[in-house]
This record gives structure tokens, C-alpha cells and sequence, in this order.
């Protein structure tokens, strides 16, 4: 006997079902419940804080089927798939085994449900696909339709590089990729750190057979480039397996093909993996969340479109002044016309995810309620025609198709329908067949109340009643005393302890025709609202093209209302070298601190000073300075105003960054390691055009080395005739303030004021080298006990007056610290190191003020200093 003859006919259907899908939960329907078997048992009680059972040693768990959706979007959420098997047929209606099957599956990447709302941001799949050294990336998007496609080429260094660039942009949540990449050890290696549900597959699903003629005629001519649509194919392929021969599917993909993007390098900043993090563009350093994020900062937007996009342009910078100037002209009149911006952004805020809303009448998943929230979007939009850019269609046209969408939606459904179809969904009078078969429910009631009162009074039964239940459907209930009463013209139905149960023939005949027509009211409501979306859908070129203008229109008037409530002004746009920037604000600090907190600063790059070494103390602001350029400029280049009174930018290529320590420690790389690869990729990528910002290069060695290859890295950038990028660069080695001899080089520092010994930040920019580092200034602040920081100024002031170059000097010469209090036997060296660790002493004395000084005041000090000293 098998392990399959030994089960249940109901388990034998279970694992059948699952080896058809083994690589997700099944999800079971066993009356009003899912339930779950095995290891997706044990998996899902665990993802799930669900309890973990078992019958015969067989795992289970389950949930009811009204809370699916929670605990899909858990599970969703923990980068499992789902398959959704359902009871094909009534068991009530079957005294065999209930028909089963899977009638949905859902994955990170594919959730499309109303019910699980995803987050306004993008949930893309990522198809790699390759041919020799050429690669092609594509990343798509079920819900909103969006499609953007890549194509690589180069070292597989490089084509490395380049997809961890594209990866930390797009943030996918799966990927699929050919099953010979496997052998790639670094992409192996990524793919795995990513955490992304990835899947490897065979060549043949990327075939680009799979496409019908029709459908690759428009997508040859959407890509324009010969051999674009390579690996497409596992795209469509692989929304086609999680839909389940969803019918609409195949009409769904031609809005892929209408929003699919060909993504050009250099219409683009370049800005890779490493600037994407530092800059804290969309996730933060801490805790991998948007807060405190440039896109955080300035998502003012009102609908999840507009934030979507805005996402977008802050993380692909324009590279061309022409698209540039177009956005910040869309942008300068909404600030022109604040009162306007303020109507509008009113209007937008009444805007459902017109995208997302999109996809799902698409793909025939709407419920009554999405057709609800269209209707009142489409109004809202009406009234923000004249300001859409619709390419393609003409306002008047545009006008009397919304309006009469609207209105047809408004005559069909109710005004608050209900998901499901059972009779409250089309509004009364929208269809004659319908408004008979509810006139016939609404007699039915009549009917029985006459027939319960006919009975009462033909039985003498005063008890008598005519009822109904989901099981026995309508019968007349007698009480036991009574039963003689009834007439032998009742059929017994069930008998109960205190109760008989009767039927008519003419209540039969009435229950049937009850029956058919409650069946009949459900199927007609649901072709109703299936042909209403149809109609709908037939206008789907122009829903889409209205759902992107809407997304554009909420950024540039975001962009407009930051201008005017945060003082941002429009930049000047040129193809110049210039980097000139008049009270300069970091947005997001600025918005953290408040406006009047934060100190403004310049930056006043030209042809001839264009590389920056900027000296300071720690926490005296040169990471914010150094940051807040590359934002500015980044910002500048999306189309947006800046924060700063003035500014004027020479267009950039790519903006790098070298900022922090950091390490990845799980492919071996050191703090240091990490530090020079970062610094490698500026020095072979940067041009002429770029912006680069380095802060401390070289801290993660010894000094010496260090220090000499900051100093190498600045004469590099500064004299190489394919570098000379703008560059600020911050250091704490001061021997690199001698580099202002050299040409286009400038020393500026982050000025201080020292006051009683404390450290007073300005926060301010000038031009100069630091005459120190303040180091133990700041050791103090953090809280460093006193003994330590002045045992660190003993050192310290040892250190500049002998300059020890080996620890072999520093063993045999320099001041032990529990040496003899002498300084006829240590010589000048102990002299300095006692006058060092008293210092403290005359400043604590210079602060007596004698006159108000009282004798016992005075004795308290003694003993104060005395216990201090031991």
C-alpha cells in the first residue's frame, strides 16, 4: 500500500494540489476555513503567531476564511508565495468528494487585491536575462502596469556594478533570472544578501515565442532598438502563471506595452549604490526605513501616484537642461499662482490610486466599491483638465467621456453597494429584468405572512409559524402539544424535541421560485457590473494617460507648495562648471531642526577653484555642508526649486560620494577595503562634469598611509585632464591644506570659537584651512571622563612637539603615565607633560573670583582641588 492509498480522500486531493505548486503555502478551503498541512503548517504558525496542531502526526493550522486577507498580506510580507485553493462547488449540493483547485495565486510581486493594500510605493518583479557579456534588466510592476527595461554591458565587474545600482533604485521584491547565472559566483552571492524572493529558470521561458504576432508587431514598434525585447518574455509569462488563465490578462499586457520605458543611460545623473545610501535619497542609514530621507522630506504629495513618481525623479536626476527646464516652468507656474496650487492640491487630496484602480478593472478584479472610488476620482479630475498634459486626447473629447462615465456608473450602482452580489449592488431601476425578480422577493414576504395567518386560522394553531433556515429552507413549525391539530395535508419535513416541522406543496413551489430568483438577482448583478466595467475598460488608453498626468500634476504642484512654504528658489540651469550656491540649506536637516536653527552656508565653485578641501572638527557640520551641495544639485537636476537664496548649476553626469565607514563583513570586506573600492569607482567613473563628495579618505589605515593617499586622491581630481570634477573634499589631515598652491584647489573650514575652554560650533563655512582638529574638544562634549581628556592633552601636546614616527620612539621616550612627578629626571619632555596634566588646575583657580570668594568658600575649594589630585 502506498503513503497516498493510506489517506483520506480529502488529503489525497490536498497532495495532489500541492505538487503542483510545492515552492508555496496552500492555502485549503475546508468549510470556513483555510487550512494548512505539513511544512506550510509549520511555516505559516510560526510567520503567522498561529497555533500549530496535529491529527494522525500530520502538522496543521488554519485561520477562518473572513480573515484571509490579514494573514495573506503576513505572509506576503514575509517573502512567501500563496496559492488560494477553493471549494469548486456547494457541499451542501454534492455527497461526493467537493471539486478543488487553485483559483489564485499570490506572490510579493503580484498583489493586485484591493483588500491588501500594498504602500504607495512601487512592488516590482525583476527579470534578468543574458546573452555573453549582454545583459538585459527588466523591471515591472502587475499593479500599476509600469515596465522599465535595461540593458548592460561590460566586465561582469561591471554589469555587477551596474545591476546593484539599479537594485537599490527599484528595491524589487522578486526576481527571476536564467538558471546558468547560477554559476556567477557574485551575482550568486548578491542575489542571496538582497533577501529578494528569486527564482531561477530555464532558458526556453524567456523565449520571446511566447508572444502572439499582434502583440510583438506593438512591441517592436515601442522598442525602437533591435534586440531589446530579449528575456520580455519571462515577464508576461510569469503574471500569466500567478493569474491563473485569467482572461483579461492578454488584454492587460498592451498597457504594459503602452507605459513600457526604454531607460537611457544619459538622459540621467548616474549615481550608484554606494551615493543612493549616503545621501539617505529614500532609505536611512539606521534603520533602513524613509524617515529623515529626502523623498520623506519632500513627499507632500497627495495621491499614491504622485508619490510613486516623485520617488522616481529623486532617484533618476535629470542630465539633459532642456527636460530639466521644462519641470522647474511647471513647477515656477504653480508657484507663481499659489492660490491655484492650493485648489488643486485640495482636489488631489479626493484622488483614489487611479493606477492601481486601473490594473485591477483590467484584470476583472474590481469590486462595486472600486467603481465608486472611480466615479468620485473622475469628478474630482473634471475640474483639473486644463492643467493635465493628456498627449492624445483633446479636453472637449476628454471631458464628455469622464462625464459620461460618471454618469453611468452613477445610474448602475447603489450608493454604497457591498462587495459581493446578492442583490444591493445595481441601483433600482438600472435594469427591468432585475427590478421583476426583487418585486417578486418583496411579494414573497406577503406571501408568507398570508400563509402563516391562513394556517393560524385553518388549525386553530395560534402557535403556528412559518419560518426559514440555510439548511431546510422554508417550513411551518408546530409545537409537540399541537401536533394532533395539524391537517393531513402536511408533509413532515424534521422533528425536533419540542417541535414538528411541515412543508406545503404550494410553500415548496414558493421556495423555489424564491430560490431561482435570489440565484438569478446574483448572476444578473454580477453581469451588470462585469459589462459596466467593460465599457469602462474600453476607454483604458485614455484612464492611463490621465492616471500619469495626474501623478505629474501632483509633483510639479507639490514641488510648487515646498517653494513657497520652505523658501526654495529655481535654480539657473547651465552647461557650465559652476557650482554656485548663496545660503545653501541640507532640506532635510533644515526640516528636522527647524528654518531659523539652521545656519545657511556658500558654495562658490568656478572653471578655475573647483576642488574643495574643507577642514574642521568633528560635529562642526562638514558632513551636512558636504551633503547638502550634492542634494541641492541633485534636486536641481529632478526639476525641483532648492533650498538656498541663490543658485546657479552647472549641469552634472553623476554625482559620487565617499562618506563614512562601513564594512561587509560577510564577503570580506574590511571597513578600509570598502572605503578604497568606493574611492576606485570615483576615480575610473568620474568626468570632467561629475560631483564628487569625499569625506575623510583614508582614515580607515594609519596615518602616513592615509594621509598620503587622501593627498595622492586630490592631485589626481584636481590635475588629471579627463577628472578635474567638482570636488569637496573633508579631511582632518591638515598637511593637506598645503595643497591650495596647486591649481584649482581651495582651503575653507567649518568655523569654531573656543570660550572657557568649551567648543562653540558656528556652523559656518569660510574660507582657510582649521588651525586644529578639536578632537579632545568634542571627546569632552561626548562625555569622555576628565582624567582621559586631559591625559589625551599631555599626549597630544607631546606628540606635535616630537613628532614619534615608530612605536620604538614612543616606548623608549615618551612619558609614562604613573612616571615620577620630577622634572630634573625626565628633562623638558616631563616638564611639558606636568604643565599639561595641571592645566586644569590653573583654570579651575582663574575662575575663583576672589572678591566675592568667602574664607569658607576658599577652604571648600582646597579640598575640592586636593581630592581631585589624590
Amino acid at each position: 500500500m502506498s503513503d497516498l492509498d493510506s489517506l483520506t480522500p480529502m488529503m489525497r486531493q490536498y497532495k495532489e494540489i500541492k505538487s503542483r505548486h510545492p515552492d508555496k503555502i496552500l492555502l485549503f478551503r475546508v468549510g470556513d476555513f483555510y487550512e494548512m498541512f505539513y511544512e506550510d503548517a509549520k511555516k505559516a504558525s510560526q510567520i503567522l503567531n498561529i497555533a500549530l496542531t496535529s491529527r494522525n502526526d500530520m502538522p496543521m493550522a488554519g485561520f477562518p476564511f473572513h480573515a484571509a486577507q490579514h494573514y495573506i498580506q503576513k505572509l506576503i510580507k514575509h517573502n512567501q508565495k500563496v496559492a488560494i485553493c477553493e471549494q469548486l462547488e456547494d457541499p451542501s449540493k454534492t455527497k461526493k468528494l467537493v471539486r478543488r483547485d487553485i483559483v489564485e495565486i499570490i506572490t510579493p510581486a503580484t498583489v493586485i487585491s484591493p483588500e491588501i493594500p500594498p504602500e504607495n510605493l512601487n512592488q516590482y518583479l525583476a527579470v534578468l536575462y543574458h546573452e555573453g557579456s549582454e545583459f538585459f534588466l527588466w523591471m515591472a510592476d502587475l499593479s500599476t502596469g509600469d515596465l522599465f527595461g535595461h540593458r548592460i554591458e561590460g566586465s561582469p565587474s561591471d554589469v555587477l556594478r551596474a545591476l546593484q545600482d539599479e537594485w537599490m533604485r527599484y528595491q524589487p521584491l522578486e526576481c527571476l533570472y536564467r538558471e546558468e547565472l547560477q554559476s556567477w559566483h557574485a551575482w550568486s552571492s548578491f542575489i542571496k544578501q538582497t533577501g529578494v524572493l528569486a527564482q531561477t529558470l530555464p532558458a526556453w521561458y524567456f523565449d520571446p515565442s511566447y508572444f502572439s504576432p499582434e502583440l510583438l508587431t506593438k512591441l517592436e514598434k515601442r522598442i525602437t532598438k533591435k534586440g531589446f525585447i530579449k528575456g520580455l518574455s519571462a515577464v508576461f509569462r510569469y503574471f500569466e502563471e500567478t493569474q491563473i488563465g485569467n482572461p483579461h490578462l492578454k488584454n492587460n499586457f498592451n498597457r504594459f506595452i503602452e507605459r513600457l520605458q526604454i531607460v537611457e543611460s544619459s538622459l540621467y545623473v548616474e549615481m550608484d549604490d554606494f551615493t543612493i545610501r549616503n545621501l539617505e535619497l529614500t532609505t536611512n542609514l539606521w534603520d533602513g526605513t524613509s524617515k529623515n530621507t529626502l523623498y520623506e522630506t519632500l513627499n507632500e504629495t497627495m495621491t499614491p501616484m504622485g508619490a510613486r513618481l516623485l520617488k522616481r525623479w529623486i532617484l533618476y536626476p535629470l542630465a539633459q537642461q532642456s527636460l530639466i527646464e521644462r519641470r522647474l516652468d511647471d513647477v515656477d507656474f504653480f508657484y507663481q499662482n499659489g492660490v491655484l496650487t492650493t485648489r488643486i492640491r485640495n482636489t488631489l487630496r479626493s484622488v483614489t490610486d487611479l493606477e492601481r484602480l486601473h490594473t485591477r478593472l483590467g484584470l476583472g478584479k474590481a469590486i462595486p466599491r472600486d467603481l465608486i472610488q472611480l466615479r468620485d476620482s473622475l469628478v474630482q479630475v473634471l475640474s483639473l483638465l486644463p492643467y493635465l498634459k493628456l498627449e492624445g486626447f483633446s479636453e472637449k473629447e476628454t471631458e464628455k467621456t469622464l462625464s459620461d462615465i460618471c454618469d453611468h456608473i452613477s445610474k448602475a450602482l447603489t450608493d454604497d453597494p457591498p462587495s459581493t452580489f446578492q442583490g444591493e449592488v445595481i441601483r433600482e431601476g438600472y435594469s427591468n429584468e432585475l427590478d421583476e425578480l426583487r418585486r417578486l422577493l418583496r411579494e414573497g414576504k406577503d406571501f408568507i405572512l398570508k400563509l402563516q395567518e391562513r394556517e393560524r386560522e385553518r388549525t386553530k394553531i395560534a402557535s403556528l409559524k412559518v419560518r426559514y433556515n440555510n439548511i431546510f429552507g422554508y417550513f411551518i413549525e408546530v409545537s409537540k402539544p399541537n401536533v394532533h391539530l395539524v391537517p393531513k395535508d402536511y408533509i413532515r419535513k424534521q422533528s425536533l424535541v419540542n417541535a414538528e416541522r411541515y412543508t406545503l406543496p404550494e410553500l415548496e413551489e414558493y421556495e423555489a421560485r424564491v430560490a431561482s430568483a435570489s440565484d438569478r438577482i446574483a448572476k444578473l448583478e454580477e453581469e451588470l457590473f462585469t459589462h459596466l466595467v467593460a465599457e469602462i475598460t474600453a476607454h483604458h488608453l485614455l484612464l492611463s494617460e490621465i492616471a500619469s498626468s495626474v501623478a505629474y500634476l501632483d509633483v510639479v504642484t507639490t514641488l510648487a507648495f515646498l517653494a513657497t512654504d520652505r523658501q526654495y528658489t529655481r535654480p539657473k540651469i547651465s552647461e557650465t562648471k559652476t557650482l554656485h550656491i548663496r545660503d545653501g540649506r541640507h532640506p532635510v536637516v533644515e526640516q528636522s531642526l527647524g528654518r531659523n536653527l539652521f545656519v545657511p552656508n556658500d558654495t562658490l565653485m568656478t572653471e578655475d577653484e573647483y576642488l574643495f578641501i574643507i577642514t574642521g572638527p568633528n560635529m562642526a557640520g562638514k558632513s551636512t555642508y558636504l551633503r547638502q551641495n550634492a542634494l541641492i544639485v541633485l534636486m536641481a537636476q529632478m526639476g525641483s526649486f532648492v533650498p538656498a537664496r541663490e543658485a546657479h548649476i552647472g549641469l552634472v553626469d553623476k554625482i559620487f560620494t565617499r562618506i563614512g565607514a562601513s564594512d561587509n563583513l560577510s564577503q570580506g570586506l574590511s571597513t578600509f577595503l570598502v572605503e578604497m573600492q568606493e574611492a576606485a569607482r570615483i576615480l575610473t567613473y568620474a568626468t570632467p562634469k561629475s560631483l564628487i563628495i569625499m569625506d575623510e579618505l583614508g582614515r580607515g589605515t594609519s596615518t602616513y598611509d592615509g594621509l598620503s593617499i587622501a593627498w595622492a586622491v586630490i592631485e589626481y581630481l584636481a590635475e588629471h585632464p579627463d577628472k578635474k570634477a567638482r570636488t569637496l573634499f573633508a579631511t582632518h589631515y591638515h598637511e593637506l591644506t598645503q595643497l591650495e598652491e596647486k591649481p584649482g584647489i581651495k582651503n575653507y573650514t567649518i568655523a569654531v570659537r573656543e570660550q572657557n575652554d568649551d567648543l562653540i560650533f558656528l556652523r559656518k563655512v569660510i574660507a582657510g584651512p582649521a588651525d586644529k582638529s578639536y578632537g579632545i574638544h568634542v571627546a569632552k562634549l561626548a562625555g569622555i571622563p576628565l582624567e582621559i581628556i586631559e591625559r589625551a592633552k599631555m599626549i597630544l601636546k607631546t606628540l606635535e612637539k616630537e613628532g614619534f614616527r615608530t612605536q620604538q620612539e614612543i616606548n623608549e621616550g615618551f612619558p609614562k603615565k604613573n612616571s615620577p612627578q620630577n622634572p630634573s629626571e625626565q628633562g623638558f619632555l616631563f616638564e611639558d607633560a606636568i604643565s599639561a596634566n595641571y592645566e586644569w588646575l590653573a583654570r579651575e583657580i582663574k575662575k575663583l573670583d576672589l572678591n566675592q570668594t568667602s574664607p569658607i568658600e576658599a577652604l571648600n575649594f582646597l579640598v575640592r582641588m586636593r581630592q581631585r589630585l589624590g
